[in-house]
């Protein structure tokens, strides 16, 4: 039994149909897919720029405390220097005595 010149021809448009639909199914797919990718993209490149700008915050704080430390070591150091000045003034006892005669010895 033949079949129908009209059965063929609705097999053949059903065929049709079907691999449309999984091109158009496959296209969208792909731009599905390319949206995701762009949109991780995006949020990576945001990611990256606040780690970056974390990276530059953390090196401008360690430069202040570096300036900080620097300091508070010259400032000790400095300390130290006037405290054995004032114990090569008097060194036998009276410590306020020696920092006052230091003082006066330093005022113009």
């Amino acid at each position: 039994m033949k079949p129908s010149l009209f059965v063929l021809a609705m097999l053949v448009l059903l065929g049709a149909a079907v691999f449309c639909a999984q091109r158009w199914g496959h296209e969208a797919g792909l731009a599905a897919c390319a949206a995701q990718v762009q949109e991780v993209e995006g949020l990576l490149r945001r990611q990256n720029q606040a780690l970056n700008a974390m990276r530059e915050e953390g090196a401008r704080r360690s430069a202040r405390v570096g300036q900080a430390m620097a300091s508070a070591q010259a400032g000790q150091a400095e300390a130290q220097a006037a405290a054995a000045r004032i114990l090569a003034l008097h060194p036998e006892g009276d410590a306020c005595r020696a920092a006052e005669a230091l003082i006066a010895s330093e005022m113009p």
